[in-house]
């Protein structure tokens, strides 16, 4: 097994990319990995990227278009091995999260997992992983969060084209090609990630979610060109709530599950003022 890790970033995430390789060059795995970052115009991820020590790191710049589909494509079509995972430049993945990839892929290689991640912009903490960066921890797809295990909020196991979120998730380049990537149509933020989902299980393939390869989002500035919502001459994608054609499944193994819950109830949820306001009388 091998993986090559997509990491896509644009202008304003400069810090983001640098915290987001730090963990990768933690990550815990028992094979070679390669990351490769594709930039949509910054102009200080370069140097970033030239701090890396921990093996093979590609920079694939070029002129700032907003695209981020065009990113994750080009970033594929330059991997030199045959899982692939996708990640955005502001998420903290743990140690364990690309092993937890590779387990799974290895063994199911029509499936397109989708990690765990903070996208909730209301709940914010801490990280655990880095210390002092701020980040968003709940990922609101788990309805209900307990000791033994997240439970998947019922839209997540009827509809799971619909919340294949693509800043966290793998598949086998065989599922990418047969796709073909991302659709370069959507321009800005949303709806090329829920179009290749739907895409994916069109073609047969199918969609789980890993809370193994669990991450945080770093808080960032939501107001960077990028976040502008499409652009006008762009796709657009519109949501159908057809319901999969197999059973939807939500892989959390005993080591890394307790490592994420122990981060949510014993650090992200002390330490959220939003959290902690939702728990008073009257709020």
């Amino acid at each position: 097994m091998a993986l090559s890790v997509i990491v896509a970033t644009s202008p304003g995430r400069e810090e983001n990319l640098r915290y987001c390789l730090a963990q990768l060059a933690r990550q815990n795995t028992l094979f070679p990995f390669e990351v490769i970052v594709v930039d949509d115009g910054s102009s200080g991820c370069a140097l970033i990227c030239q701090s890396w020590e921990s093996g093979t790191l590609q920079h694939l710049w070029r002129p700032a278009d907003q695209c981020v589909a065009r990113s994750r494509n080009q970033g594929a079509q330059a991997a030199q091995y045959e899982q692939l995972v996708f990640i955005d430049a502001d998420i903290l993945l743990h140690p364990g999260a690309l092993q937890a990839y590779a387990d799974h892929l290895f063994m199911k290689p029509n499936y397109a997992l989708y990690g765990y991640y903070g996208y909730h912009r209301d709940y914010q903490s801490t990280s655990v992983l880095v210390p002092g960066r701020a980040v968003h921890w709940c990922d609101k797809r788990y309805e209900i969060y307990t000791r033994q295990g997240l439970t998947a909020a019922p839209n997540l196991l009827r509809f799971p084209h619909e919340w294949a979120w693509s800043g966290n998730f793998a598949l086998h380049r065989a599922a990418y090609q047969q796709v073909n990537g991302f659709d370069e149509g959507f321009v800005g933020w949303g709806g090329e990630d829920l179009d290749f989902a739907d895409r994916l299980i069109r073609q047969g393939y199918q969609i789980h979610f890993v809370v193994d390869a669990w991450g945080e989002h770093q808080v960032h500035a939501v107001d960077e060109v990028f976040h502008q919502g499409g652009h006008p001459s762009g796709h657009r994608y519109q949501s159908h709530y057809t319901p999969a054609p197999y059973t939807v499944q939500i892989f959390q193994s005993a080591e890394p599950l307790n490592q994420l819950t122990t981060a949510i109830y014993e650090h992200y949820m002390p330490h959220d003022p939003f959290f902690l306001q939702q728990l008073q009388p009257g709020s």
